[in-house]
This record gives structure tokens, C-alpha cells and sequence, in this order.
């Protein structure tokens, strides 16, 4: 997958607005790590499910080398959404819109990401998630 620093222009795919990278890791490069509270993760699981710029093919975790990553927006299995082919797309409180790949979602979880908090409240806002308090953690 296409690696793009985080909060760097949106140019994976053309766009009529303008938006910011969040989430584009690739092993070549550094990334931050630390805490995600958990309502950040419920937030992107529901918001994967609106499949935003999908494309055919899936891409696979470079770092571990998972393949095929799904995850479900309830505990009982619900609504089986596959990461690594769609994008998770989020706009903050001041109007910026910010694009992810939905494998976002595996990088936290798994890998310990650490997205920019203005993103994470962006994402718990648009999923309708109160929120109170931050929202990550350095390690």
C-alpha cells in the first residue's frame, strides 16, 4: 500500500474536496505509536462499513503479513466488513476532512498506531460517539 505522512494533501484518488492523510503506513517508515481509547475503535468499525473510495483488490498488512482482515460492528458477529480495500473518510468540528485506508483500524488494534487526536475526535464524532476526556495516549 501507498504510504502518505500523516496530515500530509489527500492524492490517493481524485477528489472534489480537499482532504488530509491519516493512517497510509508502510514498514519503510516510522510511525507513532501509543494508546487508543477504545471508542476511537468502535468509531472507525462502524464508519468501515459505509465503504468509502472501494476498490477490487484487497491489500495485506505489510507489517505482519495478515491477509484477508475483517472486522464486525457487534460482539455476535453483525455486519462483516473486510479491511484493505476501502477507505474511512472523517470531518472535524473545524470542517477538515481526513481519509484513512480502513486497515487504520488493524494498525491500531495489532500495531499499536497512534493516529493524530484530531482525527480520532473527528472519527467518535462522526460515528455519534459522546466523548469526554483524550482520546489517545503517548506510550
Amino acid at each position: 500500500m501507498t504510504h502518505y505522512t500523516d496530515l500530509s494533501p489527500y492524492s490517493y484518488d481524485e477528489s472534489s474536496r480537499d482532504m488530509l492523510n491519516v493512517g497510509w503506513l508502510g514498514p519503510e517508515h516510522e510511525y507513532t505509536t501509543g494508546v487508543v481509547d477504545q471508542r476511537v475503535v468502535q468509531a472507525l468499525v462502524t464508519l468501515s462499513t459505509a465503504y468509502e473510495n472501494q476498490m477490487r483488490g484487497f491489500h495485506h498488512c505489510a507489517f505482519c503479513d495478515a491477509d484477508r482482515l475483517w472486522v464486525s460492528d457487534s460482539p455476535g458477529g453483525g455486519t462483516r466488513t473486510w479491511l484493505g480495500s476501502a477507505e474511512i473518510r472523517v470531518e472535524g468540528e473545524d470542517g477538515i476532512l481526513y481519509a484513512s485506508p480502513n486497515l487504520i483500524i488493524h494498525y491500531i488494534t495489532e500495531h499499536q498506531y497512534f493516529p493524530p487526536e484530531d482525527f480520532c475526535r473527528a472519527a467518535v464524532r462522526t460515528a455519534g460517539i459522546e466523548t469526554t476526556g483524550p482520546l489517545t495516549l503517548v506510550d
